[in-house]
C-alpha cells in the first residue's frame, strides 16, 4: 500500500513535472517549427493553456472536494492527468499549425487534472494530521514535491537532447517522450487512490452533517472575505512572477551569455532548478519555527531586492551566464523558502473543515490565473523592444512588493487546533439560521397581521 503523503505528493510531483515541462519542450519546438511557426504569441498558448484548465479545475474540484469527499474527486482528478498526458504526447493535427493547436487543447485537459490536485492535497494532507505543527509540516512536505516535479522534468530534458540529434524527427520525438513520461505517476497512484480512505476530519464532518451542501457563498464571504482576500490575492500576485520565471527559464537563457546550444540550456536549466530546490525543504524546516506568513515576507522582500538588481544591472549581467544562474536561482529559492510554500500552506490553516477545499481551490485558482497573466505576457513583454527583460524585472519586483503589502494586512497563522475553528464555523453557521428564522418568522407574522383592505 502506497503511505498517504505519497499518495498525494506524487499526485503533486506528477502536476509539477507537466506544468514545468513545457519549460524545455518550448525551445524544442521553436527548434522544430522554427519562430515563424511557433511564434511568441503561439509559445504563450501553449504555455498558458495548462494554467487556464487549471483555474478551472481548481475552483471545479476544490468545490466538488468539499461536496463529495477528496477520495473520490482524487480518483477523478488523476484519470485526468492520464488522458491529457496521453492527448499532449500523441498531438497530431496534419499540419504544424493544427498540431500545436491539438496541443493547445490538450494542454488545457491536463491543466485541469493539475488544478484539481491543489485543494484536494492541500485539504486532505491537513486533515489526516495528529496535532498543528504536524498539520502545517505534513501540507509542507505535500508541496515539497513540486520542487522534485521540477527537478526531474529539467533532467528528462537534459537526457533527450543528450541522447537525440536535434533533426526535425528527433526533436519531435523528444517532446513526445517528455509529454509520455508525465502520465506514468498518475497511471501508478490511480489504483491506490480508488482503495484509499477519506481523511478523518472530513468523515467527522459528515457526521455532524456540516458541510458546504449547508453553506452560502455569502456566508464565506461575511465571515471569512479578509482572509480570502489574502489567500486568493497573494496566490494571484505570486504567480504572475513564479510561472513567468518556470515555464521560460530555458528561454530567458537562450538569450544570456554567449549563444547556446539546446543541450547547454537544458544543462543550465538543471542547475537553476538545483539552486531553487533547497528552498522547499529550508521553508520544511522553519515552517513552524519562523511562522509562514514571516516566511511569506521574508521571500518577498528578498525577491524585490533581487529584481532590481536584475533591473539595474541587467545589461552587465545578461553577459554573464554563471552570474545569471545564480542571481535567478536565489529569486526561485527564495520563492520557495517564501510565498510559494506559504500561499500554499496557509489555506490549510485558515479555514474551517467544511469550506477548506472551497477556499483553497478558489485561492489556488487565483493563483493560476496569475500564472496565465504571466505566462501568456512573458513572452511578449520581452519581445517588446521598448519594454523587454529590464521592463519586465522591474514589473517583477513591483508586483512582489504588492504582495508583500496584501500579506502583512490580510494573512494571518492559526497555531491552534483545526476544531477551533471548525468550532467557531459551526457556531457562526447556527448564528445566521437562527437570524434568517427570526427574520422568516418576523415576515410571515407582519403578512398576516396587516389588515385585508376591501376594495370597493
Amino acid at each position: 500500500m502506497v503511505n498517504k503523503f505519497l499518495l498525494r505528493g506524487l499526485g503533486f510531483f506528477n502536476d509539477a513535472y507537466d506544468l514545468s515541462v513545457i519549460n524545455i519542450i518550448n525551445v524544442i519546438l521553436q527548434d522544430q517549427y522554427t519562430k515563424g511557426v511557433y511564434t511568441a504569441q503561439m509559445k504563450s498558448n501553449v504555455s498558458s493553456a495548462a494554467l487556464i484548465g487549471a483555474v478551472l479545475g481548481q475552483l471545479t474540484f476544490g468545490f466538488l472536494g468539499d461536496m463529495y469527499g477528496r477520495k473520490s474527486c482524487m480518483v477523478a482528478t488523476c484519470v485526468i492527468l492520464i488522458v491529457g498526458g496521453i492527448l499532449c504526447a500523441a498531438a497530431y493535427g496534419g499540419s504544424a499549425v493544427n498540431t500545436l493547436w491539438f496541443l493547445f487543447v490538450a494542454r488545457g485537459i491536463l491543466g485541469f487534472g493539475i488544478g484539481g490536485e491543489y485543494p484536494l492535497a492541500a485539504a486532505s494532507s491537513s486533515e489526516d494530521a495528529t496535532s498543528t505543527a504536524d498539520r502545517n509540516r505534513r501540507v509542507a512536505l505535500t508541496f515539497s514535491l513540486q520542487g522534485v516535479g521540477f527537478i526531474f522534468a529539467g533532467l528528462m530534458g537534459l537526457l533527450m537532447v543528450s541522447v537525440l540529434d536535434e533533426t526535425k524527427t528527433q526533436l519531435e520525438i523528444m517532446w513526445r517522450v517528455l509529454f509520455g513520461v508525465g502520465v506514468l505517476p498518475a497511471l501508478f497512484l490511480v489504483y491506490f487512490r480508488i482503495t484509499a480512505e477519506e481523511p478523518e476530519a472530513y468523515k467527522t464532518m459528515l457526521t455532524e452533517e456540516v458541510h458546504l451542501r449547508t453553506v452560502r457563498w455569502t456566508f464565506i464571504l461575511k465571515h471569512y472575505g479578509r482572509s480570502l482576500v489574502g489567500t486568493a490575492g497573494t496566490w494571484f500576485l505570486f504567480d504572475i512572477v513564479f510561472y513567468a520565471q518556470n515555464l521560460f527559464t530555458a528561454s530567458i537563457l537562450s538569450v544570456v551569455g554567449a549563444k547556446s546550444t539546446l543541450r547547454t540550456i537544458a544543462l543550465q536549466n538543471v542547475l537553476i532548478s538545483l539552486v531553487a530546490l533547497p528552498g522547499y525543504y529550508v521553508a520544511v524546516f522553519f515552517i513552524n519555527r519562523m511562522g509562514r506568513k514571516n516566511i511569506m515576507l521574508m521571500g518577498l522582500t528578498l525577491m524585490t531586492i533581487i529584481f532590481l538588481v536584475l533591473g539595474i544591472g541587467w545589461h552587465s549581467i545578461s553577459g554573464n551566464a554563471t552570474v545569471f544562474i545564480i542571481l535567478f536561482g536565489l529569486t526561485l529559492f527564495f520563492s520557495n523558502f517564501g510565498p510559494n510554500m506559504s500561499t500554499f500552506v496557509m489555506p490549510t490553516e485558515m479555514y474551517p473543515t467544511a469550506i477548506k477545499s472551497t477556499c483553497h481551490g478558489f485561492s489556488a485558482a487565483m493563483g493560476k490565473a496569475g500564472a496565465s497573466v504571466g505566462s501568456y505576457g512573458f513572452a511578449l513583454w520581452v519581445d517588446n523592444p521598448s519594454f523587454g527583460y529590464i521592463g519586465t524585472w522591474y514589473t517583477f519586483a513591483g508586483i512582489s512588493l504588492l504582495a508583500l503589502i496584501v500579506t502583512w494586512f490580510c494573512m494571518f497563522d492559526h497555531n491552534g487546533e483545526s476544531s477551533e475553528l471548525d468550532n467557531e464555523f459551526k457556531a457562526l453557521l447556527a448564528q445566521e439560521d437562527m437570524e434568517t428564522r427570526k427574520s422568516f418568522s418576523h415576515d410571515t407574522y407582519a403578512i398576516e397581521a396587516t389588515p385585508h383592505v376591501q376594495r370597493v
